[in-house]
């Protein structure tokens, strides 16, 4: 079986199909090592394949995918998309780190504790990195 977790919510993604570049804003419901699950306003196909954007901080991310599921849902669709191939997996959970520890400061800057990112990036790896890694790896 494999682990999902959270994305944080304050890091909205777009998702575009070939019929629509423009793409949807949405949050990610979780990502894991295989893809990721969202809601969508408007159903897309089954194998159909989309481009996942997410403007982070100074620098836009981008993986590729298939539809792995469509089902409607309250506000929408329930989309669940399987990463192209394991580069594209391994770039999702490379920027899904970064996505975790830029969390992590800002929850600490609310907390009055105010971090450079590398700081931050130390502290995190220090107590959250085995956790991480576990979740984007098989369990059996």
């Amino acid at each position: 079986m494999r682990g999902f977790i959270h994305h944080p919510t304050e890091f909205p993604i777009l998702v575009s199909s070939e019929d629509d570049t423009k793409g949807d804003q949405t949050r990610l419901c979780s990502i894991g090592q295989e893809g990721v699950a969202c809601r969508l306003h408007r159903e897309l196909p089954p194998g159909a394949p989309v481009t996942l954007r997410i403007p982070l901080l100074q620098h836009e991310y981008r993986f590729s995918g298939r539809v792995a599921r469509c089902d409607p849902c309250a506000n929408g669709f329930g989309v669940s998309i399987l990463f192209k191939d394991e580069t594209e997996s391994f770039k999702s959970k490379m920027v899904e780190q970064v996505c975790q520890i830029e969390h992590y400061r800002r929850e600490l800057l609310r907390d009055g504790r105010d971090l450079d990112s590398e700081t931050a990036a130390q502290e995190w790896i220090e107590r959250y990195s085995n956790q991480f890694s576990k979740t984007f790896t098989d369990r059996d």
